[in-house]
């Protein structure tokens, strides 16, 4: 694998910037944009709604572009005009102005998220390949944590409209990143030829295989989604605790990330990805359960650490998933068909966590539901273990 550090390097701060500061680090700031912008929670949710939706929007043309364009190019364009996007959104006061920009910001970047996702099942050898995209998503480990520690210093500092500090900060270092990434991807061929065994959309979505990989990408969808928008602020109601001690949590949910990817990468490289997965999403289900009862605080950090060490590692499967079953030279239309499916569930989840926490008043109902699909996705990942083959 040391041939391939470099790369991977590139790819660490990519979902560093596209994912974890982009989309990631909005769950940090929400509490006081909402309260800066005196909107509802349904509004609040409704931002990150369009965040998602660029995102799905944006899968339309991935395989598209990936196959025309050199990746290098590519990711680091989509860098730029996601930072540009960003930073946009602190000139208004308007949720849907900020809504718009930030639809935006999530087209670019799904471009570069689920390019270099490909990037890197493409170039990597089959025995590491779940190991290597493991090492990948840690880039959004590295960016919780980051966020966790940043965006209460500068409430402390700037407490006027800090969110926009925060988010100036956040996207000026996705610029910076846009011109770092480059030259780690350039040592390797990324280009596609025509093979006897690509198979059309029409082939693969009529597949078994597909719907077992995008059913569980969609359950990840909907329920992750709820968790890193609502978390912090879900935190500070219920326990009645600081910006600061929220941000310890959101930290080693972050720590917990680091070591998510390579850790059930290597696993699923040894027993499986649906095996693994069986793993994860039980882990899933216990965290969202700790958030829809009434235990005290301490167990906050039993369900960062659960949904930190396994959340994720699952775009990796995925993508695993997507070379194992269809092959390598299908892994771009697969993965992109199957990310299409998970962001029409990014779309509901934090509007629809919005709406049911307005009418209840809190978020214990939200959280018990999300617990109720992860359960259901833990059972279905067993069912499929027995069903890969066919």
């Amino acid at each position: 694998m040391s041939i391939y550090y470099k790369t991977l390097f590139s790819s660490i701060l990519i979902n560093f910037a596209s994912l974890g500061l982009g989309r990631f680090s909005y769950g940090m700031i929400l509490p006081d944009l909402q309260n800066s912008l005196q909107i509802s929670t349904t509004k609040a949710g409704f931002i990150g709604t369009a965040n998602f939706t660029g995102y799905m929007i944006a899968i339309f043309f991935v395989s598209y572009l990936y196959k025309k364009y050199e990746t290098s190019s590519l990711i680091r364009i989509s860098l730029i005009l996601q930072a540009l996007s960003m930073f946009c959104m602190i000139f208004f006061n308007d949720y849907v102005f900020i809504s718009f920009f930030y639809m935006l910001s999530g087209f670019f970047a799904a471009l570069s998220n689920v390019s270099i996702m490909i990037y890197i099942a493409h170039i990597i050898p089959s025995h590491i390949k779940g190991k290597a995209l493991g090492i990948t998503v840690t880039g959004i480990g590295f960016a919780i944590i980051f966020s966790g520690f940043i965006v209460p210093q500068i409430q402390s500092f700037i407490p006027e409209s800090a969110w926009k500090t925060n988010w100036a900060v956040f996207s000026s270092l996705i610029l910076l990143i846009s011109f770092f990434v480059k030259s780690g991807l350039k040592q390797h061929d990324n280009k596609q030829h025509q093979s006897s065994d690509e198979k059309n959309s029409k082939e693969i979505l009529k597949s078994s295989k597909f719907f077992r990989i995008s059913f569980l990408y969609l359950v990840f969808g909907i329920t992750y989604v709820v968790y890193v928008t609502f978390f912090v602020t879900a935190s500070i109601e219920k326990y009645d605790i600081s910006s600061y001690e929220a941000g310890y949590f959101w930290s080693v949910l972050g720590c917990m990330a680091l070591i998510s990817g390579p850790i059930f990468g290597h696993l699923s490289d040894k027993i499986g990805a649906y095996k693994t997965l069986i793993i994860i999403y039980t882990f899933l289900t216990f965290s969202n359960i700790i958030l829809a009862s009434n235990l005290s605080s301490n167990f906050l950090w039993i369900s960062a650490i659960l949904f930190g060490m396994s959340a994720w590692a699952i775009p990796s499967l995925i993508t695993l998933l997507s070379a194992q079953e269809f092959g390598v030279e299908n892994t771009a239309k697969v993965f992109s068909l199957a990310t299409l499916v998970f962001a029409s569930g990014q779309i509901i989840g934090p509007i629809g966590a919005g709406y049911i926490y307005d009418i209840k008043g809190d978020f214990s109902t939200v959280f018990i539901l999300c617990a109720a699909i992860t359960c259901t996705a833990a059972l279905f990942s067993f069912i499929f273990t027995y069903k890969q083959k066919t």
